[in-house]
Formats: C-alpha cells, structure tokens, sequence
C-alpha cells in the first residue's frame, strides 16, 4: 500500500515548494499560493495529514486559530482586508486517492474585499452562522464536509453540501469577484512575479517571528 505522502505535496514539499513558505509554528506552515489572484494570497497547513481544517484534533485547534489571526492580522496590516475559505472535503476534495493538493487540509487566506457569502447564497447553498471561530471543529462531524467562508470582518461561515461542488469553486468565485475570472485557472496564470514580491512584505511584517 503507497504511502500518503507518497502523493501529497504538502506532507513533504520539495524543493521549489519549501521556498513558497514564509511563516512556522510547531504544527504548521503558511505557503504563498501559486496562482496568486491577489498578491499576498496564502495558505495555511497544518504539518500532519488532516482531510480538513475542521478535522484538526483538539490539541492543535488553539495553535490554528491563533495562527489563523495572526495571518489574517499581517495580512491586512499589509493590504487592507482579508477573507478566508476552505473546501472543507466538499466535492473533488472528497474523492481519494488522486488529489494531492486538496486531501490535506489548507485554509486559504486572500486580501480581497469579496463578498463570497453571498455568491454562494444565490448558487443556493445554505449559510451555518458560526457564533466562535473554534466551531468550524464540532460543525465538521455534524455535517461530514463543507464549505467555510469568512469575510473581511472575521465572521465565518459553513455551508452545507446540498448538490456537487465544482473544481476550484471557491477560488473561481474569488476571481469573478474581483472581475478577473481568468485568473481562476492558476495553471495558466501563476503569477509568480506576485507570490515573490508577496513573501517579501509578509517575511518583513512577521519579522521577529519563527519564519521561513
């Protein structure tokens, strides 16, 4: 039987892939993400293979959320806003094996000012108004996969699964958005001119901490 990092980048990350990191606590690691619909777009992992940030064991849910503030925190010190989403095991992120990037779990981290919530309103998905940023774990094992948002002004949201989710759904969201739907496809846009010049603002506002 294959190891699972036999097929994950991000249990072990080559070469190329470690130097997209710029930030370190003891259980995960902030990468910039290839495809940058907005300079400075992130990712947080955690180190250990989970399926989804809302699987996380609860010995390392205090450490994310913190970590979870302070990217969020530098970010907008940097771009002036942040959202955060995730396919938390919703749709292709639910079919294994096959989909190195997206089985391990990954918050995504973007300084755009997008409403999402509502897009995904309208496409007829159903909003779960989280109350605490640490019910993204319990609301996970009630519904199984999903959908998280969280908008500019730190309010999360799930959404439940009611019908197949698109490839890359959230992130085509983002770039209808921001009114370039073209950079959706991080294949053929990876804008890497921007993930450099990102790492370098971020490695200076994080300063003074564990980074990369």
């Amino acid at each position: 039987m294959s190891d699972i990092k036999d097929f994950c980048t991000f249990c072990d990350p080559n070469v190329e892939d470690k130097k997209k990191i710029y930030y370190k606590t003891k259980n995960f690691t902030v990468w910039l993400s290839v495809g940058q619909i907005v300079e400075g777009y992130s990712l947080i992992i955690p180190n250990d293979h989970y399926n989804c940030i809302g699987a996380l064991p609860k010995e390392l849910q205090e450490e994310y959320l913190s970590l979870k503030s302070l990217i969020r925190n530098k970010i907008t010190e940097i771009y002036g806003k942040c959202i955060f989403y995730e396919h938390g095991r919703a749709g292709y992120c639910h079919v294994q094996p096959g989909e190195e990037l997206c089985y391990h779990a990954h918050m995504h981290a973007l300084p755009v000012n997008a409403n999402l919530k509502e897009k995904l309103v309208r496409d007829g998905l159903f909003p779960i108004k989280l109350q605490e940023p640490a019910d993204i774990f319990s609301k996970y094992y009630e519904l199984g996969q999903y959908l998280y948002y969280e908008d500019t002004e730190g309010q999360g949201y799930l959404f439940q699964i009611n019908r197949p989710i698109p490839r890359q759904y959230l992130r085509t969201l983002t770039a209808q958005a921001i009114g370039k739907p073209e950079l959706a496809d991080w294949h053929k846009y990876p804008e890497l001119d921007k993930l450099w010049t990102g790492k370098k603002k971020l490695l200076r506002a994080l300063q003074g901490g564990e980074s990369n």
